[in-house]
Formats: structure tokens, sequence, C-alpha cells
């Protein structure tokens, strides 16, 4: 209701509810796009087009589920933007996510992050395990984000889950 609220008075120009909307989701779509992209200038820069996307289409936009779905898809389109243009990504640049690290092959110098692994899945996989383990969002939430069903949704979660299992046990 807030988000309605908030959304309703911004359309009319206040610049206080305006300002309200993005500090309340800032974080998590930074968030959302530095577990993309793994470089926090380029999150930095996705999260801002977002939220210059977002204001560019504020009067167009209706209501009709929650608002952060509706940022998390212009942050996700983004992203995949990103990705189209650069082509290539470099793991050995990666941070480790969480200070945790898992070793692909015995020796230190073959270790991968957590995140390299979830990097290397698949666009559509990556990016449902990104928001359900990294942005902790429900499955619901997921596919109105995705625009897929609740079911493929998860089925991209476990699937991810999988192969991600299998690359571990190499």
């Amino acid at each position: 209701m807030l988000d309605e609220y908030l959304l309703r008075r911004a359309q009319e120009g206040d610049k206080s509810a305006l300002e309200r909307l993005i500090r309340r989701y800032y974080d998590q779509i930074y968030a959302y796009c530095f577990h993309r992209v793994s470089d926090r200038q380029t999150a930095e820069d996705l999260c801002q087009e977002t939220f210059c996307s977002m204001l560019e289409h504020l009067e167009e936009y209706r209501h009709y589920d929650k608002f952060r779905n509706y940022l998390y898809v212009i942050a996700g389109n983004k992203c995949k933007d990103f990705y189209k243009k650069k082509k290539t990504v470099p793991i050995g640049e990666m941070e480790e996510f969480e200070g945790q690290r898992v070793s692909q092959k015995p020796g230190p110098e073959e270790e991968i992050s957590l995140r390299e692994l979830v990097h290397l899945l698949p666009e559509e996989l990556e990016e449902a395990v990104v928001l359900r383990f990294f942005q902790e969002l429900k499955y619901q939430d997921i596919a109105s984000i995705l625009g897929i069903s609740s079911s493929l949704a998860k089925y991209r979660v476990n699937k991810a889950l999988s192969l991600l299992r299998k690359e571990l046990e190499r």
C-alpha cells in the first residue's frame, strides 16, 4: 500500500515521495546488479540506469503488482543489455562470495568462487538463482519478474542447483 501511495504522489510531482521510493529499493537493486555483474562500478552504473529508466516511464507506470518486481525487471534487462555489449566475462577478476571459496580441482590456483560458478550458468538459470538466493525472493516474485510461471521459476532454480552440484563434484 505504501508503494502505491508513494507512486501516486511521485507521479503527481512530489519529489520527496519519489526520493523515498528510490531509497527504499536502491540497495536491493544495487545488490541484484552486483550479483549479476560482479563489479561494483558496473553495478552502480546499472543501478543508476535502472532508476533513470523508471523515472523516464514513471508517468506511464500503472501499479498492478509489486513495484519492487517492476524494478527487478528493469534491472534484469539492463544487466542483459550490458552482457550483450560486453560479450565476455573476466572470471579471474570476480570477488569471492562472502569469503567462501570452493575448489574446482585440487590446488589453490584452481579455486573458483561460488559467484563465479553461478556466473557460468546459462543466463536464465543464473538470473533465477541470483533472485532466489542472493536477493532472497519467493518463487512467485521471481516468476513475476521473469515473466514465467512459479513452477518454471522453481524448475530453473532446481536445475541450476543440480548443475552447480555436478560442477562442485568435479
